[in-house]
């Protein structure tokens, strides 16, 4: 197997979404161990066996799910299901996967016997909650969870034991970087008991990929799911608020710096020929600023929000593994290269009908 769904276009990544021009995905996580088995750690191979084989039939009554043994998925099939922040390495026995639109998944047998996770465009926590606990009471059906009176459901982790949930919020804040208030935020971010972390770790201050953060929750015993959940919400918004606040102020006192970060990345979007990853993501966010600025039309921020999926090794490798395409001489024998040409190629193919409100030359 190379890839459970490969349709980019009714991937959840590629629907609009709740506030996505700042929020880009809201996620839910469930932890469940089921009773009377140790945890993975300790588990003996028959005890992996009979849990894999326990979900397969949990899941095996929800026709929109697929059941995928690690056992039988290829090295490309795994780097795409790790691309779409399903799996994050091959520590568990089989993923279950919602096969629709992909946003919602099953680890079986990671560091828990049962990590559901669900994903949403944008900024809704109760929609994702509502589709992570409608599976997690489809299962309860069918399988006995590990739970106590005192610790809520029991986990691996003395951390995601109580409720078993996390959310966490995938942002994307370029004025608020740009304008040096990054620090306020992580602040107020931290008061609320909660973490930030940078997707993309990089040196160079105008480089777009620096604008994008995961927040998330670091305690599932905080309070209930719901309280857990109005404070994740309550700090989104306020994000959301404090960048579009920003963003005009910034452009309005600084129109030639705005102008210049846009023009540059534009300008490489047109002009280059292979693109790591890495240069993909930035141009994108920086494309993704100019249109929230009013400097362009003829994109939407969902548009640019798939592309941040659409641009990555395992989906591009998939394409040159199962398609036909003409390359360059000099990079015919280079997969990585061609990666880098193809990744080149979707970019400029997604930027076709942008429409310069204020002309780039």
């Amino acid at each position: 197997m190379d890839s459970s769904n490969t349709d980019i276009e009714t991937s959840w990544f590629a629907q609009p979404g709740n506030y996505d021009d700042v929020i880009l995905s809201t996620r839910v996580r469930l932890i469940r161990n089921l009773a009377d088995f140790p945890f993975p750690s300790r588990m003996s191979q028959d005890d992996v066996e009979r849990i894999k084989s326990l979900a397969y039939d949990a899941f095996s009554g929800d026709e929109n799910y697929k059941f995928i043994d690690m056992a039988d998925l290829t090295a490309p099939g795994v780097q795409i299901l790790k691309d779409k922040n399903i799996l994050k390495d091959q520590k568990c026995s089989a993923v279950v996967l919602n096969y629709v639109d992909e946003s919602t998944s099953c680890l079986i047998n990671e560091a828990d016997h049962i990590k559901l996770s669900t994903f949403v465009s944008g900024l809704d926590c109760e929609k994702a909650m509502s589709k992570a606990y409608k599976l997690d009471e489809f299962l309860q059906q069918k399988l006995q969870f590990a739970a106590s009176i005192d610790f809520g459901y029991l986990t691996s982790h003395i951390k995601d034991c109580g409720s078993g949930m996390k959310i966490s919020l995938r942002i994307f804040i370029p004025s608020i970087v740009l304008s040096g208030n990054l620090e306020a935020i992580v602040s107020i971010v931290q008061e609320k008991k909660l973490t930030i972390k940078p997707v993309f770790k990089t040196e160079a201050i105008a480089d777009f990929s620096n604008c994008i953060f995961d927040i998330a929750a670091s305690n599932s015993s905080d309070g209930n799911e719901f309280d857990q959940m109005a404070v994740i919400q309550s700090v989104g918004m306020l994000i959301l608020k404090t960048e579009r606040k920003i963003r005009e102020e910034f452009a309005d006192n600084n129109p030639t710096v705005v102008l210049n970060f846009f023009k540059q990345n534009y300008a490489k979007a047109l002009y280059s020929l292979l693109l790591s990853y890495e240069e993909g993501v930035s141009i994108v966010s920086a494309v993704k600023w100019g249109l929230q600025l009013r400097l362009i039309t003829g994109v939407t921020d969902s548009e640019l929000n798939a592309l941040f999926f659409r641009l990555k090794d395992g989906h591009l490798k998939y394409l040159c593994d199962n398609f036909s395409f003409t390359f360059e001489e000099d990079i015919k024998s280079s997969q990585n290269l061609q990666i880098k040409r193809l990744r080149t190629i979707v970019i400029q193919q997604a930027f076709e009908g942008i429409v310069n409100e204020k002309p780039v030359s």
